[in-house]
C-alpha cells in the first residue's frame, strides 16, 4: 500500500486527507484533519489576508505537517484555492507559508480545482453509466460554483457560477436586518440558475445530480442514505432542505456534522443546495463524498500508476471542445477535415517537432475551436474566437492551456507576437509549444481553405527536408494551392522542413 497525504487550502477551512493506495485494492481515506480559515471572508471585507487569519493557518499547517510525519507519508501535495489570487497580499500570504512551514503551495485555477474534484468522481465504478444516461455534477465552492452536464456520455456544458457559500454568507449578514431576507436571498439564486436552465436545460432531462463534497456526504447520511447506496430519491432530498428554517438550520448544526467550525456558513450551504435541487431537476441525487483532496489523491495515484482510472478524461475535453464549436455554429464537416489534417501532419512530423500526447491532444482542441469566434464577428474572428475561448471553461485543461489553445486560435488570423511580448504570460517552453502548433494549424487550414473538402485522400511523408503532401482530388484545388506556400514559408522556418503539395487528379 502506497501512502499518500493531500492538504487542501480553501475558503474557509484547511483539509488534510491522509490515504493509503494500491492497484488491487483502490484507494482507502485512512485520516482527516479540518480546520476553519477566515481567508475568504477577510478577502471580500478588506481585500486582503489578515495577519490574524495568517498566523492561524501557518499554526495549522505546522499540526497537519507533524500528522504527516507522524504517519511516515514521504509523499503530500499542498494545494490552495484560487480565492487566494484575490488577496492584495497574495505573495505575502504564500511567502510566509513557505518559511514558517516548510510547505510550499501550489495555487489552483478554477479549472485546475474543479477538474480534480470530477477526476475524484469520474473515478468511481457508477460514474459511465450515470454519465452515459444524463447527470449534471454541481461543485460548490466557497466563492463559487460549477456545473458540468452531461447527456449521453457527452459533455454538453461546463458553467462557472459565481455563487458560493462564503459569498452567500456575506450578502446574509447584509439583508438580515430585513425580515424578507431569505425570500430576496433565494429569489438572486433562483435568477442565475434560472439563466443556466434555460440555455441548457430545455431539451435536457437530467436522471442524476451528482454533489460533490464532505458536507453533502454527512448531511445524506443524516437522512439515512448509507455509505454503500450513496443515492436517493431527488424529491426526498428536496423535501428535507424546503422544510429546514431558520429554526430547524439550529436544529441541524447540533445534530449533524458538516461546518463545525462554520456554523454561519449552515444556513447559506442548505439554501445553496436546496436551490440548485429545485432549478436542476433529477430523478437521483448521487452523493459520492468526494471533493478536491479525494481528487488530488487520485491524480497522484494516477500519475505514479497505482490506480488506473476507467474513465477516458481526453474524451470529456474533445466533446466540451465540440460543444462549444456547436454553440457557436462552425461548420462541422470542415472541423473534422482539419483536425484530421493536423493530427496526419503531427503524427508524420513528429521527429521535427519533439512534442507528445498532451500537445497532440491541445492541437486536436484548437483545430476544433479555430473558426468559433466568427458567429460573433467575422472580421474580428481572431480576437472573439480568444475571448470565446477563455470565457469556456474546458474540463481537464488547465487555465495555461486554455489559453495557449486561445493564442494558438487567434495567431491563425494574425500577426504572432515575439517571445519578448509574451514572456510574462508563457515560459520559453509553452511559447514555443504554441508555434509549432500554429504553423501544424496553419498548413492543415491552408489544405481546406475552401470549406469543401475537395480531398479524397491524402498521404504524407517526409523525404529528406520536406514534407512531401500527395492529395487525391476531383475538383479545383487552386484556391488552396494559391494559399499554400505563404502557410509552408512558416512552416518550414519553424520545423526547418518544407510542405510540399503535389496533386494527383481523379477522374469520375
Amino acid at each position: 500500500m502506497k501512502m499518500f497525504a493531500s492538504v487542501y487550502i480553501g475558503s474557509y477551512e484547511v483539509i488534510l486527507k491522509v490515504f493509503e493506495g494500491a492497484r488491487d485494492k483502490g484507494m482507502k481515506e485512512v485520516d482527516c484533519l479540518k480546520a476553519s480559515t477566515e481567508i475568504a471572508q477577510d478577502i471580500y471585507t478588506s481585500g486582503k489576508v489578515s495577519f490574524e487569519t495568517t498566523e492561524c493557518l501557518c499554526n495549522v499547517l505546522k499540526d497537519m505537517k507533524k500528522t504527516i510525519a507522524m504517519y511516515q507519508v514521504r509523499d503530500y501535495q499542498v494545494y490552495i484555492g484560487s480565492t487566494i489570487d484575490l488577496a492584495d497580499n497574495d505573495l505575502f500570504v504564500l511567502e510566509q507559508i513557505k518559511l514558517r512551514t516548510g510547505m510550499v503551495p501550489v495555487v489552483l485555477s478554477n479549472s485546475e480545482h474543479r477538474f480534480l474534484g470530477y477526476k475524484a468522481v469520474a473515478s468511481g465504478t457508477d460514474f459511465d453509466r450515470m454519465v452515459e444516461e444524463s447527470a449534471a455534477i454541481v461543485d460548490v465552492g466557497g466563492g463559487s460554483l460549477q456545473i458540468t452536464l452531461f447527456v449521453k456520455g457527452k459533455i454538453k456544458t461546463t458553467q462557472h457560477i459565481m455563487l458560493g457559500t462564503v459569498t452567500l454568507a456575506e450578502n446574509i449578514k447584509r439583508l438580515s436586518h430585513a425580515p424578507n431576507y431569505r425570500e430576496q436571498i433565494l429569489q438572486m439564486m433562483y435568477k442565475e440558475l434560472e439563466v443556466f436552465g434555460t440555455m441548457y436545460l430545455q431539451d435536457t432531462k437530467v436522471k442524476y445530480l451528482i454533489l460533490l463534497g464532505d458536507q453533502v456526504a454527512s448531511m445524506v447520511e443524516h437522512l439515512g442514505v448509507s455509505d454503500s447506496r450513496k443515492c436517493m430519491k431527488s424529491e426526498d432530498y428536496l423535501e428535507f432542505l424546503q422544510n429546514s428554517s431558520r429554526d430547524s438550520v439550529e436544529r441541524m448544526a447540533s445534530q449533524i456534522d458538516i461546518l463545525d467550525d462554520n456554523q454561519e456558513l449552515l444556513e447559506p450551504f442548505l439554501l445553496m443546495h436546496r436551490v440548485i435541487a429545485e432549478k436542476i431537476p433529477a430523478k437521483y441525487i448521487y452523493v459520492p463524498g468526494v471533493a478536491i483532496n479525494e481528487g488530488i489523491a487520485y491524480n497522484y495515484y494516477d500519475q505514479h500508476r497505482i490506480l488506473v482510472s476507467p474513465h477516458n478524461f481526453e474524451d470529456d475535453i474533445l466533446s466540451a471542445a465540440w460543444s462549444i464549436a456547436k454553440r457557436y455554429g462552425s461548420y462541422q464537416p470542415h472541423l473534422k477535415a482539419l483536425e484530421k489534417i493536423s493530427l496526419m501532419i503531427f503524427d508524420t512530423t513528429k521527429k521535427y517537432h519533439g512534442m507528445g500526447a498532451r500537445q497532440r491532444l491541445l492541437m486536436r482542441v484548437a483545430s476544433i475551436l479555430h473558426d468559433c469566434g466568427k458567429y460573433i464577428s467575422i472580421s474580428e474572428a481572431a480576437n472573439c474566437s480568444y475571448t470565446i475561448i477563455m470565457s469556456s471553461e474546458i474540463l481537464g485543461l488547465t487555465h495555461k492551456e486554455r489559453e495557449m489553445v486561445a493564442h494558438i486560435v487567434a495567431f491563425n488570423r494574425k500577426d504572432l507576437e515575439s517571445y519578448q511580448e509574451m514572456a510574462d504570460r508563457f515560459t520559453q517552453e509553452e511559447y514555443m509549444t504554441i508555434v509549432k502548433l500554429l504553423a501544424i494549424l496553419k498548413v492543415a487550414n491552408a489544405l481546406d481553405r475552401s470549406h469543401r473538402q475537395k480531398f479524397k485522400d491524402i498521404k504524407m511523408s517526409v523525404k529528406g527536408n520536406k514534407l512531401d503532401i500527395v492529395v487525391e482530388a476531383s475538383d479545383s484545388i487552386a484556391l488552396e494551392k494559391g494559399l499554400f506556400e505563404e502557410k509552408a514559408d512558416f512552416f518550414e522556418s519553424i520545423f526547418a522542413i518544407r510542405p510540399v503539395l503535389r496533386e494527383r487528379r481523379v477522374f469520375l
